[in-house]
């Protein structure tokens, strides 16, 4: 996949999972701290080709997401996604 095509389907998966996120029942909806787990354990799992393809874009996302929710971030939360390169302002 070129640069681009990573950074496309990125951009298309987050959006998605967005949506998903935001039309789903919320009594079952897991812990934040879960998503955020996941997603900081998947993120460690791409192989480093991967992270340098979508990293302008997570960065983009994460940091909104920082600003969004940071009233609503538990420290513990918020740390562990500045952990991720690029997050943190």
């Amino acid at each position: 996949m070129t640069k681009l095509e990573y950074q496309e389907l990125f951009l298309f998966a987050a959006k998605v999972g967005a949506l998903e996120g935001y039309l789903f029942n919320r009594r079952k909806v897991e812990p934040l701290t879960n998503w955020i787990t996941h997603i900081s354990e998947m993120y460690q799992d791409l192989s480093p080709a991967v992270k340098r393809e979508i990293n302008p874009e997570l960065v983009t996302v994460l940091q909104r997401v920082l600003e969004y929710g940071g009233k609503l971030l538990e420290p513990a939360l918020k740390e562990k996604i500045e952990q991720i390169p690029g997050a943190a302002k």
